[in-house]
């Protein structure tokens, strides 16, 4: 029976073992590196379309500001024209001609430094949208070497624990059958600790001492004991 218990006690170890592998450290960090990777170029795409429509927008505006600066500079000529053809008016008309064409033309000024304004805006929105083309482009690069080294560590972790696994198998062979079925069904209830030592009169599983009658039996170990209040195998101490 010791045999049986030092077999049953190196089952558990390989658990805890694959369990570890498959909850590596590495390939956390890796996943969290993709997953970081993931969210900046999900943002970096909503920014370009954002720039893009910024751009579509501005430009836009900057067609009506075109046709708008036209128009004024077709009715500034018009009203030059009245004004030289109204030599004879009163004054009062050619005042008014007069302020009307200051006023046409300061507002053809105001648009048209809007409209180098506007086409400083989407200059700018252009060279933004240009650094995050090629920001994006980095992260997506990025986030394929990404890709490539989690799957080179999954498949390198995948290998040591088909390893730890074919370990199992052959501890698994050399159990007796009623200790196999005994150490399967607490495994339902402890995967990775299933089996614990008795210590000092007491269980190392809960922790909890057990009565005498059991810690005599555990010691002889003549088949499998269970402790009193967790119910893990319960081994002598080796």
């Amino acid at each position: 029976m010791l045999r049986q218990e030092r077999l049953l006690w190196k089952l558990q170890e390989l658990k805890i073992a694959e369990n570890k592998l498959w909850q590596s450290g590495e390939l956390k960090a890796v996943v969290g590196k993709l997953k970081e990777l993931q969210e900046k170029v999900k943002e970096g795409e909503k920014e370009l379309q954002t720039l893009l429509q910024m751009i579509e927008r501005t430009e836009k505006e900057v067609h009506v500001l075109e046709e708008k600066s036209g128009n004024l500079a077709r009715q500034i000529e018009i009203n030059k024209e009245k004004l030289y053809q109204a030599k004879g008016s009163s004054l009062k008309e050619l005042l008014s001609l007069q302020q009307s064409v200051l006023n046409l033309e300061t507002e053809g000024e105001e648009t048209e430094e809007k409209y180098w304004q506007l086409l400083k805006k989407i200059e700018a929105c252009k060279s933004k949208k240009e650094q995050y083309q090629e920001m994006v482009k980095v992260w997506q690069e990025e986030f394929q070497d990404g890709v490539n080294e989690y799957q080179a560590v999954k498949n390198q972790a995948g290998l040591k624990i088909a390893e730890i696994k074919s370990k199992q198998e052959e501890i698994c062979e050399q159990l007796w059958p009623e200790i196999r079925v005994a150490y399967q069904e607490v495994e339902k209830q402890y995967p990775f600790d299933f089996v614990a030592k008795l210590h000092q009169g007491s269980c190392l599983g809960c922790y909890i001492g057990v009565s005498a009658v059991l810690k005599r039996s555990v010691v002889e170990a003549k088949k499998v004991q269970y402790c009193d209040h967790c119910g893990r195998i319960l081994i002598n101490y080796f």
